[in-house]
This record gives structure tokens, sequence and C-alpha cells, in this order.
């Protein structure tokens, strides 16, 4: 089992007679799950499967799992986690990171000010969000080009246009 495994949505059960199954995905993209031909099911047992087929269905995905011929069997699946691991992920474009990526990295505004560090990033649809933490307070960071200084990888960092009373 990798020690890189990120969850990336949940199944939700059959779509249609021919084993399919619903996914819904954390991220509205859905682009790692929609790349990435071997799902862990991150239920018990922890089993790895290959997903022979995905499509975008409305707001939801559904996938063609190896082994998976009927729906009773695609049924069974409902609410079990699914992830990929991080070394599978295809390459970001350019300007772009991968949520996984921003946890746990400091936000510092641009006076210098640290707000805490990125605890989640949440998906409305309409834009991200960073969760940054800082002992019990949590400030919800729109992802946007206003509030987006920079993100740095290599040193953990994010920096935005953010202060801390807001």
């Amino acid at each position: 089992m990798p020690a890189d495994l990120v969850e990336l949505g949940v199944l939700r059960g059959a779509y249609g007679v021919k084993g399919w199954v619903r996914v819904q995905p954390h991220s509205s993209h859905a682009t790692v799950l929609r790349a990435c031909r071997h799902w862990w099911l991150l239920g018990e047992p922890l089993c790895r499967v290959e997903v022979t087929a995905v499509r975008r269905h409305g707001a939801i995905l559904v996938a063609k799992l190896q082994g998976y011929e009927v729906p009773e069997q695609a049924d069974r699946l409902r609410g079990v986690r699914v992830g990929v691991s991080r070394a599978d992920f295809p390459p970001a474009g350019e300007g772009e990171v991968y949520w996984v990526d921003l946890i746990g990295a400091r936000v510092i505004n641009r006076r210098g000010v640290e707000l805490g560090t990125v605890g989640n990033v949440l998906d409305t649809g309409a834009q991200q969000l960073l969760e940054v933490r800082q002992g019990e307070q949590v400030r919800l960071v729109p992802m946007v080009e206003r509030h987006l200084d920079e993100v740095d990888l290599a040193q953990r960092l994010v920096r935005v246009d953010w202060e801390a009373d807001w």
C-alpha cells in the first residue's frame, strides 16, 4: 500500500446495469480521478482497482471498475472512499497546483503576518477556499487572483492579500 494515498471522492452506488459505479468527487474538476487508471478503495480491506472507463455525468463521475460486472457488485461499494497515490497524479498544468500539495503550507499576508497553515481546500463549485487554521481559529481565504499572491511549494508557503481580522 502506498504511503501517499490521497482521498479524492466517495462511491455512491451502482449506475446502470453493467456494473458501473457513481463517484462523488471532492473537487468539481476531478482531474486526477478522470486521468488515473488505478484507484484505491479505502475500505476494509484496502484494495487497488483498475479503472477501465470513467466519464463525467453531470456533477458526478461514472466509472467502470475491472471485476465489477453487475449492479449488485457496484452497489456494495456505496460509501467507500476512493483514493489515488500522489505519485500517480498527472503533472499539474502551468500555474496550477494540486490542493493536496497545499495542506500544511504556511499562509502569510502582504504585511508578513502569519495567518496559520492550510488545513484543507474546500471546493464550493464556484471557487476554491483555503481553510487556514491558527489554533482554534479558522479563516476561509478565496483562491482567486485578487487574494492569492504566490504559492511556493518548495518553501511550503502561500502569500495572500488577506488580513487577520477579516
